[in-house]
């Protein structure tokens, strides 16, 4: 039997809810062991660096932000399905078919207890990597812009990247709608791990989708972010002074931020992060809007895995997981976040995250012990 599709027996021999509870939490096994020992990680560079406020103070909080908005982001998913279904494909009937599927499938007791131990640890994830996050440069202080900056140049023919797109973008329409388009990443990324926690289609794919995107965090966000200490492009001459490469893009950016001001008087939220995340550096302040880094890129990690997912999903999920990719790429560059190099070193270190917990999860005495009932059942 394929683990594609486990057997619902999995999830309680008799109807016990007791049974399917165990099974679930056999089956996140991996993802709990991997919160508890990456929860240990602030707590141990709090007790070796003076850092001024200790891990998970904030713990509630990232709780309430991370139901909030997983409510919203589940509740626009709903909707965007809804609607595709209802105006796009026009099947007939359909709220009656919509109200059958949410009380038969989206609230099935099986896919419920899959998804309730991921949604119970993830915020601790979640809490313990802005902590790490906001103390890089107490632990290792920003130094290696330059050599990006440099080594970004170098691949691009001398040219930084950001001028090679400025004639297509450089204008501030466009430039203000790829800023909102980048702020809803976090919306897209609680989307589709909210989708996945409970997913009870392919199994194997969503624990490996699920366990890389966790690794992702603490190894490419947190270990390697903290070895490659940088700022990015827009704090620049902030953080180095002197000849800022930079200035130039920096200088369109805030135009921008002034010409949507005046014009439709909204904020443009890229400028508006990056004031708000420089202050809370430059302050000590450990708020909930703290954390600076550029290498490698967790916008392009885990926007990478997230196509990686959909590339086994059929045309049209390869055909928006590549788009999604292509332009959270473009707009890290655009919008000053980060070097194109963050991006592409981002890309293999996650590809590479893929596939090691893809040789995990196909070790025959990984699968017995995460799927018995499809051990039993071959």
């Amino acid at each position: 039997m394929s683990l594609s599709a486990v057997s619902p027996s999995a999830y309680g021999a008799g109807g016990l809810l007791w049974d399917g509870l165990r099974a679930s939490l056999r089956e996140n096994s991996p993802l709990i062991l991997f919160v508890l020992l990456y929860g240990l990680a602030p707590i141990v560079v709090y007790s070796q660096v003076a850092i001024p406020v200790a891990p998970y103070h904030d713990i509630l909080m990232s709780y309430v932000g991370f139901f909030a908005v997983a409510g919203v982001s589940g509740f626009a998913a709903f909707a965007l399905w809804y609607l595709y279904n209802s105006r796009v494909r026009k099947v007939k009937n359909f709220q009656a078919v919509a109200w059958q599927r949410i009380r038969h499938d989206f609230l099935r007791r099986e896919r419920l207890l899959l998804a309730l131990p991921v949604l119970a640890f993830w915020p601790i994830t979640a809490s313990g990597f802005t902590y790490l996050k906001s103390v890089i440069p107490l632990v290792q202080p920003f130094y290696l812009d330059p050599v990006l900056a440099e080594w970004d140049r170098a691949l691009h023919f001398g040219v930084d990247p950001w001028r090679y797109l400025q004639p297509l973008l450089g204008y501030a329409p466009i430039t203000y709608l790829i800023g909102f388009g980048y702020t809803l990443w976090f919306l897209i990324l609680q989307a589709v791990l909210v989708l996945q926690a409970g997913a009870i289609g392919n199994r194997k794919r969503r624990l490996q989708f699920l366990l890389t995107m966790g690794l992702a965090w603490a190894v490419i966000g947190s270990l390697i972010a903290t070895l490659m200490s940088s700022v990015g492009p827009c704090y620049y001459g902030l953080a180095f002074g002197g000849i800022d490469p930079f200035a130039e893009q920096v200088a369109y950016l805030r135009s921008v931020a002034a010409s949507v001001a005046e014009t439709i008087r909204l904020p443009f939220t890229t400028t508006v992060l990056q004031d708000m995340l420089w202050q809370s550096y430059s302050t000590d302040d450990f708020g909930m809007v703290r954390g600076i880094s550029a290498a490698p890129s967790m916008h392009i990690a885990s926007t990478w895995i997230i196509a990686r997912l959909a590339w086994d999903m059929g045309k049209a999920a390869r055909i928006a997981g590549c788009a999604f990719l292509g332009f959270i790429f473009i707009g890290s560059i655009h919008l000053g976040w980060h070097y194109a190099i963050d991006g592409y070193m981002s890309v293999v270190f996650a590809w590479l995250l893929w596939r090691l917990t893809g040789w995990l999860l196909n070790r025959p005495s990984v699968q017995a012990f995460l799927w018995p009932a499809v051990e039993d059942e071959r």
